[in-house]
């Protein structure tokens, strides 16, 4: 009896024993799925934020493309470095894109790199307002330049048109001039006849006023003698002289020494073997290269 009570008991701790070797391993197998659970649920959400970073990473690189695209400037230097970056920026999207969204190392390393990006980009932003502020310095001192250069043109215009305004006056002050032109017809004996066939020479006399500011010397005064015809009357056609440049032909000449002061002075004339037409004949009187007067002679 007592054998198999004995046995009795051992298989009553045998069963319990069972029964608690289960409970322990539906516990186990329990919590062990519910961590098997929350590691797949947090792997599944891990890379959705991975997923999410990426997705974020590859808006920020086009955002930041289109903002370096929008930086200008007159500096070649610059704007290769901006090229060069945008380039940069170029190979960094292709990296990204084809990188898995749960490669989190190669994420967070790839979002460093944009964060150098942005403080490159940063940088250039200062280098161009800067560029930008001196180029609006350089134009408003260029146009204060230009305006200033403008004013001192202006001026020296001003005074260029008054020197020659004055200089014009100084000469037209120191031109000699002349008055009482006369012109009479003489012959051989030298008296004064108004018949052309007693005529053998013109006499054509004018005074040069005072000018005491005209500059002195000899002066050469010339005479030119129209006949009836209309034709200047000469005795070589090598008689030439300057009028306003050009050349022309004179009938006579005299040279005189002129000091400024108030002289007379008569330059003749001779038809020498021609024939005296009858009519009327113009004379003009020439000084440095100008006319001094004119008057007219009839001959009978």
């Amino acid at each position: 009896m007592e054998e198999e009570k004995t046995k009795t008991v051992k298989k009553d701790k045998t069963a319990t024993i069972l029964k608690v070797i289960t409970g322990v391993l539906c516990v186990a197998v329990i919590v062990l799925g519910a961590l098997l659970y929350l590691e797949s649920k947090s792997n599944t959400e891990t890379v959705e934020v991975l997923s999410n970073d990426k997705e974020n990473l590859i808006t920020e690189l086009n955002l930041l493309k289109q903002d370096y695209s929008t930086l200008q400037t007159n500096n070649d230097s610059i704007n290769q470095a901006l090229l060069y970056e945008q380039e940069k920026i170029e190979l960094l999207l292709e990296k990204v894109k084809k990188t898995e969204a749960g490669n989190l190392q190669k994420i967070r390393a790839y979002e460093k790199e944009l964060g150098t990006l942005r403080s490159i980009m940063q940088n250039y932003i200062v280098q161009i307002d800067s560029l930008n502020m001196l180029n609006q310095q350089l134009v408003s001192e260029n146009i204060q330049i230009k305006e200033q250069v403008q004013e001192i043109t202006r001026k020296h215009d001003e005074v260029t048109q008054r020197a020659d305004e004055l200089t014009t006056k100084v000469q037209e002050g120191s031109a000699i001039k002349a008055r009482g032109m006369t012109v009479h017809g003489k012959t051989k004996k030298d008296k004064d006849t108004e018949r052309a066939s007693r005529t053998t020479h013109i006499k054509s006399c004018i005074t040069l006023i005072e000018n005491s500011i005209a500059q002195r010397g000899m002066k050469t005064v010339y005479i030119r003698v129209k006949g009836p015809d209309g034709i200047v009357l000469t005795t070589s056609e090598n008689n030439l002289f300057d009028v306003e440049g050009e050349q022309i032909i004179f009938s006579a000449v005299r040279e005189i020494d002129y000091q400024g002061a108030e002289i007379e002075l008569c330059i003749y004339y001779s038809f020498g073997d021609v024939k005296v037409a009858k009519g009327v004949y113009d004379v003009t009187a020439y000084l440095n290269g100008k006319s001094i007067g004119t008057s007219q002679l009839r001959l009978k």
